[in-house]
């Protein structure tokens, strides 16, 4: 049976203010849900007292052609709230976008949309890849976009004329704003209510998020062997970013150079000064660990787990753990069986 939680509601009517933030949300087809919630539960937080969810300093509308779910990326579907009409609305529309490579077409309606806040001078964000939809309208011509640093080398390929920037979570430039989204959708949701609404606001919604408190305990828990992300060269830090994110995958210096902007050549200079190793071999050894956590913890063969590290096949994996840990992944894996059975 459910407790009595009623002392928890607003103890008197909601005060009737004007509402200095208005936003409307336009996602495309595979948004990302977690820039999204990030984004909004900032803004709940900061339109009402405590907990109570009243859209009265803040509001937001998720937007659409119809009101059809649309499907994030993660395959949960969200229900528009409000079909697009009159720009003025809104203080801010925001273009969610998603995963660049879906299949999903982005509805004609959006376009136009986005075109008529524009001509209705309503500023429009680019949230998480909405800045893309934004580039090829030709709005971001000659300006300074804030895009994810894995997403970089795609947006100078396709829009050479707009300068990405993927050090900054909200960048602000002619009219438009843009985020690359994640976490940083609440640095984006923070800036916008802070100049709307003041830092109070703010910093009420960082306290009830608990973001202004254990940050230090997260930091501390992050694998500090990965000494390439400490880096203060931004090209190294993104270079090893992309390695994480590649360490199961198969790929090539060459490829992560392109990437980030930059030459095989060049990102092994760069290795070389601040880390005292090759881009290989300090990606070698980050798909090493990997393996080495698989053979401890896990069942899977040694074929698989050279699969599914990265290396070529089992000779390949157990040659370079060899020579890393002195020991093959066999003979670790029994000592690790002989210690869990005494």
């Amino acid at each position: 049976m459910r407790g009595d939680y009623s002392f928890l509601r607003p103890g008197k009517p909601a005060p009737e203010v004007e509402t200095r933030l208005r936003i409307g949300i336009a996602p495309t087809p595979d948004f990302t849900l977690m820039s999204l919630s990030c984004f909004v539960e900032f803004l709940r937080l900061s339109a009402d007292e405590s907990d109570f969810s009243r859209q009265i300093y803040c509001s937001w509308d998720l937007l659409s052609h119809e009101f059809s779910p649309i499907r994030s990326s993660c395959g949960f579907p969200m229900l528009p709230t409000k079909l697009f009409g009159d720009p003025s609305e809104y203080d801010y529309v925001v273009v969610h976008g998603g995963l660049l490579h879906s299949a999903e077409p982005i509805p004609d309606e959006l376009y136009r949309f986005i075109q008529s806040c524009v001509e209705a001078r309503v500023p429009v964000i680019g949230l998480c890849t909405g800045q893309f939809i934004l580039a090829e309208l030709g709005y971001l011509a000659g300006k300074r976009c804030a895009v994810h640093f894995s997403l970089a080398q795609a947006m100078q390929s396709n829009f050479p004329d707009v300068i990405a920037v993927t050090d900054a979570p909200v960048v602000v430039d002619g009219g438009f704003i843009t985020c690359p989204g994640g976490l940083a959708a609440i640095n984006l949701a923070m800036h916008l209510v802070t100049t709307n609404c003041g830092n109070t606001r703010s910093h009420k919604a960082l306290h009830y998020l608990m973001a202004d408190r254990g940050f230090e305990e997260i930091q501390a828990m992050k694998d500090d062997s990965e000494i390439g992300l400490h880096c203060p060269d931004r090209r190294v830090v993104n270079a090893v970013g992309l390695m994480r994110q590649r360490t199961f995958e198969p790929g090539s210096i060459a490829g992560i150079a392109q990437t980030i902007g930059t030459t095989e050549r060049e990102l092994t200079r760069l290795f070389r000064k601040h880390l005292r190793v090759a881009p290989l071999q300090y990606w070698r050894g980050m798909r090493l660990n990997a393996a080495k956590w698989m053979v401890v913890n896990s069942d899977r063969s040694i074929t698989q787990i050279a699969y599914e590290c990265g290396f070529t096949d089992s000779s390949h994996l157990i040659h370079w753990f060899k020579r890393e840990f002195n020991v093959t992944p066999s003979k670790l894996r029994r000592l690790q069986s002989d210690i869990g059975v005494h």
